[in-house]
């Protein structure tokens, strides 16, 4: 498989770089620990069947084929077959994991380099707990990697090959409706927080989810709900305000236009299917 893609802009720096990578399943940890470069002034090497995770906390020029790109404090992931040169004035040193991809396929797409900013201690003390976990179920160390490799492709952008990258307002906007499900959430003041006008939201939501803003909470709010009151006891006027809809009387009208049932109907019907 060739993890490289053909059809970047030579043109755009770091983020024209990226890796076709399968994360649906957990990677393969193969190993993982502190690294030092620049015992040589320069460095060049290639793992040809494993693909490799680097956090730096320092200035480095890394040349990756023909192209040189400097940086400071970011993490590189580098694909398997693909020969790397790092120049350092001196010796320094960084995190790293070494892992197989576990998937069939390479369904997502990872930046070949990054600068984490703010974000690079975050990432550093994940990482630096995975490596100081060596010796203890590996499954740990998994998770971590796994959970950063994620992050990492969601941070760019980058999805399924024809996926657009979605818009940082709507990013934003869905994460606070996840984290104030139980609150009256108004739309005006999810579109100041994320910096834009209420109508571009409502724009940008469309195109992202075919609905409107409020259409969203609704839907996602009907789930949670739904989820509720199959899974679990809660007495119902208490998922009632959980979603965020603590009238009884319209939590009860909003599920029956939704599913069709009553709230108490839902739950008896999946209270069968189990006993059934």
């Amino acid at each position: 498989m060739n993890n490289r893609d053909d059809g970047i802009d030579t043109d755009a720096g770091w983020k024209s770089i990226r890796w076709q990578i399968g994360l649906e399943t957990p990677p393969e940890i193969v190993s993982l620990g502190v690294g030092v470069h620049g015992w040589r002034g320069k460095e060049r090497y290639l793992l040809s069947d494993l693909w490799c995770f680097h956090l730096y906390p320092y200035t480095a020029t890394v040349r990756l084929g023909n192209r040189l790109f400097r940086s400071v404090r970011f993490r590189r992931v580098d694909s398997p077959e693909y020969a790397n040169r790092v120049r350092l004035p001196r010796r320094f040193q960084h995190l790293f994991v070494h892992f197989r991809c576990t998937a069939t396929n390479a369904t997502e797409r990872i930046l070949a380099m990054q600068d984490l900013g703010f974000d690079f201690s975050r990432f550093y003390g994940k990482l630096e707990r995975a490596v100081q976990g060596v010796g203890l179920p590996p499954h740990r160390a998994q998770a971590q990697v796994w959970d950063m490799l994620c992050e990492l492709t969601e941070r760019a952008g980058t999805g399924a090959p024809d996926t657009p990258a979605t818009h940082p307002a709507v990013q934003y906007a869905v994460s606070q409706i996840e984290l104030r499900m139980g609150e009256t959430l108004s739309v005006a003041d999810l579109a100041r927080e994320a910096y834009v006008s209420y109508s571009y939201l409502g724009r940008l939501f469309q195109a992202a989810f075919g609905t409107t803003v409020v259409g969203y909470i609704r839907a996602r709010r009907m789930q949670y709900a739904e989820h509720l009151l199959q899974h679990s006891t809660l007495p119902i006027k208490i998922i009632a305000a959980t979603v965020g809809i603590p009238d009884l009387h319209l939590f009860n009208k909003t599920v029956r236009l939704t599913f069709g049932n009553s709230p108490r109907a839902l739950r008896l019907s999946a209270n069968e299917k189990r006993r059934g």
